[in-house]
């Protein structure tokens, strides 16, 4: 009894002295990596009754690129510059003084300057031009007249003063781009936010490669109840891979550049406190690429502020509301002193070496970079889609309809190629098509610029029902020569028909994509094929910040994510030479 008691102990003693190896902490999971941060540098200058700040602040941010640049060549400093029309203007009629637009362009040849329009001042906030919708009683009445007010805005000359059209003059997006002769990115566009796909095919018109703004940074005056929860769900649906940036995404067929996305990112100056700018970079989710826009040489920081940072007396304001007596007051003390500027600038300098010295060294693979790196960066891989491809895109589509039979998809995918809906609905009728001529599926099928319907209706079409492939394909060969035709027209044929009759069907664009990829995938004419109610707006036309009608979100079939090939741009030390 006394040895089984003995050996009880022993083995009782072992176990307890194993113990703590059995229960060693397990190997911790690798650590995600951390993705880079791509910092775009941009100023804006638009102040044209102001017009010394505008010289001053270039004279000053041009050199200080230059040095920056030289001494740290391997992080590719640059700088977006934007003007307004009327300060562009400005700046043509200076030039055979100054040389400012001289100078500018010789930076952009050198890559360390891209040009591009700021809409957000330009005159004036009284006449800006309007559609008139009252009279839209089409789809293509309501396209047609917000394109035609877009039109004007980045077209026509403006009064500087009273912002009243002259005709015969050029003005806006289109006189700047006339004084430097190349535009990378355009923004303020229009007052509202959502849907502007009018505006984008008008700005495309201008400058077909030019980036757009997306979401904007906050602002009461909007009055967008929730615009951060939007923001960030909005992005993180465009972001599904580490190499996709919360925000950077396809548009309307333009690559859009946010100022805000997930929660942790809103629109950021180098007039800030750096211990508080330190704190931004410190907190970034580094799941995915980053894409920041950080304001240097700001304008505001020649204005009177409150502690806030809002604008005492903003004299665009005072311009544009007074156009009978634009001088502002001296008495409303709107211009600090020259100390506080130079204070300004100094917080440039101290912000771009803390970045050059110590945030981006600690942090491989981020650095600055300019909008034409980034366009090189989207540019689309492949202007066709083979069979394979096409085939994935099905079952990946029909994979979302099969879990939401209700709701389209925000975008479609085959392997790492993404589609909007729109571009999904023009492949497969173009591929149903070709079928039916040839009497076999295409090897390849063309990728086309698509808009999405000119409206997006509350018509859910047919709740049920059947049809046969045969009138599928019919229909898709119906439709597919005006989808192709890419041709510029004031309302474009390249857009999805938001409704459609499909034998004795009356069916949506959603429900005939659903059609057109299930018979993609089965071409055999006699097999019959079922309907259901499906809503036009998907998740993210939902999630977008706005403050239009849910009837204008038909940009909502126009997107999709922006992966970012990190190797496709030119290496950042010799960007410049």
């Amino acid at each position: 009894m006394f040895r089984r008691i003995a050996f009880l102990a022993t083995l009782l003693c072992g176990m307890a002295f194993a113990a703590p190896r059995q229960a060693a902490a397990p190997t911790p999971a690798p650590a995600t990596p951390q993705q880079p941060v791509l910092i775009i540098l941009y100023s804006r200058f638009y102040d044209h009754s102001h017009q010394h700040t505008t010289d001053e602040r270039i004279q000053r941010l041009l050199p200080l690129i230059s040095r920056l640049h030289e001494k740290y060549p391997q992080f590719g400093i640059s700088a977006l510059l934007q003007f307004s029309g009327t300060v562009s203007q400005v700046l043509d009629e200076e030039n055979s003084g100054l040389h400012l637009v001289d100078r500018i362009k010789d930076f952009e040849k050198r890559g360390l300057v891209d040009v591009g329009y700021t809409g957000e001042e330009e005159p004036s906030y009284l006449y800006r031009p309007k559609p008139n919708l009252l009279a839209a009683d089409t789809p293509e009445a309501r396209w047609a007249a917000k394109a035609e007010a877009a039109e004007r805005f980045l077209t026509d000359y403006k009064n500087p003063v009273t912002g009243l059209p002259v005709a015969g003059l050029s003005g806006g997006a289109k006189r700047t781009l006339e004084v430097f002769g190349n535009l990378t990115f355009l923004s303020g566009l229009t007052t509202t936010v959502g849907g502007d796909s009018p505006t984008a095919y008008e700005a495309r018109k201008l400058s077909p490669t030019a980036m757009l703004s997306g979401i904007p940074g906050r602002d009461p005056r909007r009055g967008i109840e929730g615009q951060v929860f939007s923001a960030a769900n909005f992005s993180k649906f465009l972001s599904p891979d580490p190499e996709d940036s919360p925000e950077v995404f396809w548009q309307d067929n333009t690559v859009r550049i946010s100022d805000m996305s997930l929660s942790d990112l809103q629109p950021h100056s180098t007039d800030e406190d750096l211990e508080s700018l330190k704190k931004v970079f410190a907190k970034l989710d580094r799941s995915h690429v980053r894409v920041m826009k950080l304001e240097v040489a700001a304008y505001k920081r020649y204005l009177t502020r409150r502690a806030d940072g809002s604008v005492v007396a903003d004299p665009m304001e005072w311009l544009y509301y007074h156009p009978d007596d634009p001088v502002m007051p001296l008495t409303l003390k709107a211009m600090v002193t020259q100390g506080d500027v130079e204070a300004g600038y100094k917080k440039d300098e101290a912000t771009l070496n803390w970045l050059l010295e110590q945030f981006l060294p600690a942090n491989p693979g981020s650095r600055f970079i300019s909008v034409s790196e980034l366009a090189k960066m989207t540019a689309p891989a492949d202007a066709e889609v083979d069979a394979a491809q096409l085939s994935e895109l099905a079952a990946n589509l029909e994979q979302h309809f099969v879990k939401m039979p209700m709701s389209v998809p925000n975008y479609g995918r085959a392997g790492s190629r993404f589609f909007t809906l729109a571009e999904s609905f023009e492949l497969f009728a173009q591929a149903l098509a070709a079928e039916s001529k040839a009497g076999s599926i295409p090897k390849t099928v063309g990728i086309a610029p698509m808009y999405g319907p000119y409206t997006l209706p509350n018509d859910m079409g047919a709740s049920t029902g059947s049809i046969s492939v045969s009138e599928v394909i019919k229909t898709a060969s119906e439709i597919a020569p005006k989808l192709a035709n890419t041709a510029w027209k004031p309302v474009p044929d390249n857009a999805v028909p938001a409704i459609l009759q499909v034998g004795s069907l009356h069916l949506n664009a959603g429900q005939f994509l659903r059609l057109m990829e299930q018979a993609y995938s089965d071409p055999s004419p006699e097999r019959t094929l079922h309907v259901n109610g499906i809503a036009l707006a998907s998740q993210a036309a939902f999630m977008y910040p706005k403050n239009t009608p849910m009837i204008d979100q038909s940009s909502g079939w126009t997107v999709k994510p922006a992966p970012l090939r990190l190797a496709a741009a030119p290496s950042v030390a010799t960007g410049a030479q």
